[in-house]
């Protein structure tokens, strides 16, 4: 009788701890899966790239103009190898440089194979003391143009290698993609009438340590007039990004308005986030 007594409470012990064990831990999920901040770090390192990659494109416009900042360095200089461009924000003394509403400071290096309108030119891109808005940048953007495509357009593919962004911790990044140019081609001359279709996959590090991999399900749609608005490029499509361990969720760029607002979908909630 005692025996049964015993094995009675232990049974009703151990089916009360595992039931615990099991709440606790969706709670837990629940907790974690409402959190926003791989997404936020997600969309920031996506947006401080494509501006880098506008930055590239003026360097191949501007590099001829008398600038006080950034000023323009061109070495090597001769058509049968690769050349430099070493494009200096300065140092921050006594402020740093402001582009396209941004304080930025320290070299980008540019080794190129042709300019960066010429079919099959390869441009490297590096970062010296890096700085924009006070975030730190390292890493390698590549550009290779691939010239046009059955549509006519001209396609580009631009792998991000070793990224990483200083901001509050380490956002750390790695992304393939491809641009088509379905606007502002020949106007050589004015980088910011330019559209661009995006699509492509990435993968990273948030600065809470989450391992993430996104996915472009959607095209993404890609103005760099929005620039002007000291607004982010990218004004429509969708990104699927699936943080290790846990749900993936949707990022929806919006309706084609130069902004920084996206909505992000997780299970059936939608959070409203502003890139910043």
């Amino acid at each position: 009788m005692y025996i049964c007594i015993m094995k009675t409470i232990f049974q009703y012990f151990f089916i009360s701890l595992i039931l615990t064990l099991i709440l606790f831990s969706c709670k837990e999920d629940k907790i974690i899966e409402s959190e926003t901040i791989n997404t936020k770090d997600y969309l920031f390192a996506e947006n401080i790239f494509n501006d880098i990659h506008l930055l590239i494109h003026n360097a191949f416009i501007g590099n001829g103009e008398n600038k006080s900042c950034p000023t323009y360095k061109i070495i090597n200089t001769d058509s049968s190898n690769t050349d430099t461009i070493i494009v200096n924000f300065g140092d921050g003394n006594p402020d740093d440089c402001l582009v396209y509403g941004k304080e930025r400071r320290g070299k980008m290096i540019m080794i190129y194979s042709g300019k960066y309108r010429d079919s099959l030119s390869i441009i490297e891109c590096t970062f010296d003391n890096f700085y924009i808005n006070n975030n730190r940048v390292d890493g390698k953007m590549v550009i290779q143009n691939n010239g046009r495509n059955e549509s006519g357009n001209v396609t580009q593919t631009i792998d991000i290698i070793g990224a990483s962004i200083n901001r509050d911790g380490s956002i750390n990044w790695e992304a393939k993609r491809n641009r088509e140019i379905i606007n502002g081609y020949n106007t050589i001359l004015d980088p910011l009438d330019d559209r661009y279709i995006v699509t492509g996959h990435s993968s990273g590090n948030t600065s809470n340590g989450e391992d993430f991999e996104a996915n472009i399900t959607s095209s993404l749609f890609l103005e760099t007039k929005c620039i002007e608005e000291n607004v982010c490029f990218i004004t429509a499509g969708e990104v699927e990004l699936v943080p290790s361990g846990f749900s993936s969720r949707k990022i929806n760029y919006g309706d084609s308005t130069c902004n920084c607002n996206v909505i992000m979908k997780l299970n059936e909630s939608e959070y409203f986030i502003v890139i910043n």
